[in-house]
């Protein structure tokens, strides 16, 4: 069976891996899964149990697999996953995080700027004792090569234990189905492992030509005058922080003073930018899928000859075939004045947009701004130093160390940012002469604050806490576009609890424009879905 006889038998180089991963990186797990077992029965015992022996069988079936090729990739393989589950462990419990096929998502579309704002010192001790020492010790320890048959061996014999553990323990399985997404999201390497082959499958998914839509029929032709709609993608924000909907404390004095009026708070379609997005720009709604096919309504709008802008300091959008697409660097890089943005803040979404619309010759524009908003951890980042309202703020990523106040201070400092950014495009969009604007602003999903013991966003819908799903849903209209639509102030209550059911169908409505597709009971701006 061996080859020579320097280093340890492949068997109990294995073992002994799998056995220091359980031991290091089980506490996300238990963490949730003990206090849904009872351990004074003895099935509690046996699912914990029936959980540790299931994942030494994976991994070691996994390690062998890799064996049969190289012993030494098994080695190098091994390494990486040791690193890689100490940096998850520490984001797993300082931020709650579940590594689900969402929040992979996030994460690989987390661009560098935002993945920055999560670093911070304490992630160094999980970094050099679960995961550069034990990587080290599995680097340099020898391991004797048996022949090729018997790694096919032991593979077959790991995945033959794991059938008949299973089999055994039938017992579990009901338990097992019942916390299975729960479970997925918190098993270390498996969860990462799987979900980000998940999330690179659906990326695929994405990639298929897009499914065009009907043409659409305008009227009037032409417009009596320019007309203009705003999409504002908020990011994160929440509903249960915004002064307009009876927070308590004043997160909302800007847009109070424009004539902004809230809709009825409801239900984001998911926890996640990626998903959320998809139901925002599509006729979809929230029976979209984050792969949809259907083409966004940007580039839904630019075939049927509207001049698009498309402005972001996020990622996350599907496709878009747009006239105008930038990033808020691209619009910084272009600044050469003296009122320039802070380079990556959410300012340079409004910059000169005004000016920019005014100047051009199209009699319709659709405009997107999807801001970076209250994106966490850094929320201390969001906003300059001079709307730092309420104190004392929360100034690091490790949330969890921040006092609940600070926390909130620092949140809901971000919300009035947002709202001081709403009123200034307000302002610039009035300002335009001889033309009907409208604007729409809705967030992406909401966002925890430690309720619950949850940070941030990103969880299993199954699951999710109320404040990761109650968005804002917040309309400003011209009086001549009021005028020209015979609606008013107060006249534009939509019927459902799902704000992203509206934006496709209501830009449609606003532009007097309709297709198969459109649906007049998601445009809130139609007759029929207004009271007076």
């Amino acid at each position: 069976m061996k080859t020579n006889k320097n280093g340890i038998g492949l068997f109990r180089f294995v073992i002994l891996t799998g056995l220091a991963n359980l031991a290091l990186f089980q506490k996300p797990l238990l963490n949730y899964a003990l206090p849904v077992v009872d351990l004074s029965r003895f099935q509690g015992a046996l699912q914990i149990g029936s959980l540790q022996i299931v994942q030494l069988c994976m991994f070691a079936f996994f390690m062998f697999l890799l064996a049969i090729l190289s012993v030494r990739l098994m080695k190098l393989v091994a390494a990486v996953l040791f690193l890689t589950n100490a940096a998850a462990v520490y984001f797993m419990l300082s931020y709650g995080m579940e590594l689900d096929r969402s929040m992979i998502a996030n994460i690989l579309n987390t661009d560098p700027r935002e993945a920055g704002m999560l670093w911070d010192w304490g992630i160094l001790p999980y970094l050099l004792l679960m995961g550069v020492l034990p990587a080290a010790i599995i680097l340099i320890t020898p391991v004797r090569k048996p022949r090729w048959y018997w790694r096919i061996l032991f593979a077959i014999g790991a995945i033959g234990a794991l059938a008949g553990w299973m089999f055994v323990t039938s017992t579990t399985w009901l338990w097992y189905d019942k916390h299975a997404k729960r479970l997925g999201g918190k098993v270390l390497p498996w969860s990462y492992v799987i979900n980000t082959a998940r999330h690179f499958n659906r990326l695929a998914l994405e990639n298929r030509e897009q499914i065009l839509l009907p043409d659409a029929v305008f009227d009037p032709v032409p417009p009596p005058r320019k007309q203009i709609v705003v999409l504002v993608i908020g990011e994160a924000a929440r509903a249960d922080s915004f002064g307009l909907y009876d927070y308590p404390r004043d997160t909302n004095p800007f847009t109070v003073k424009q004539g902004i009026i809230p809709l009825p708070v409801g239900q984001s379609c998911a926890t996640n930018t990626i998903a959320s997005t998809a139901c925002i720009l599509t006729h979809e709604g929230r029976a979209a899928s984050s792969h949809t096919a259907f083409e966004p309504l940007p580039s839904y709008l630019k075939r049927q000859g509207i001049e698009i802008f498309y402005r972001t300091n996020n990622t996350g959008p599907p496709p878009v075939k747009v006239d105008h697409y930038q990033h808020v660097n691209d619009i910084a890089d272009a600044c050469t004045g003296a009122d320039c943005p802070v380079r990556g803040s959410d300012a340079t979404l409004n910059w000169r947009l005004a000016e920019t619309l005014q100047q051009s010759d199209a009699n319709r524009i659709f405009v997107t701004l999807h801001q970076t908003g209250s994106h966490g951890p850094a929320y201390w980042t969001k906003y300059p130093p001079e709307f730092a309202h309420f104190q004392p703020e929360c100034k690091t990523v490790q949330v969890a160390d921040c006092t609940a106040e600070e926390l909130r201070n620092a949140y809901d400092n971000t919300i009035r940012y947002t709202d001081y950014l709403l009123a200034d495009l307000i302002e610039q969009l009035g300002s335009i002469k001889d033309a009907d604007v409208a604007m729409i602003y809705v967030s992406d999903h909401g966002q925890s604050l430690g309720e619950g013991g949850f940070y941030l966003h990103g969880a299993p819908l199954a699951i999710a806490p109320p404040q990761q799903r109650r968005i804002p849903f917040l309309v400003w209209m011209s009086d001549s576009f009021k005028q020209s639509r015979g609606l008013s102030a107060a006249a534009i209550v939509p019927a459902e609890s799902f704000p992203h059911d509206f934006p496709f169908h209501s830009v449609m409505g606003a532009f007097g424009i309709t297709s198969d597709i459109y649906k007049p009971q998601y445009d809130i701006f139609h007759p029929a879905t207004a009271k007076d």
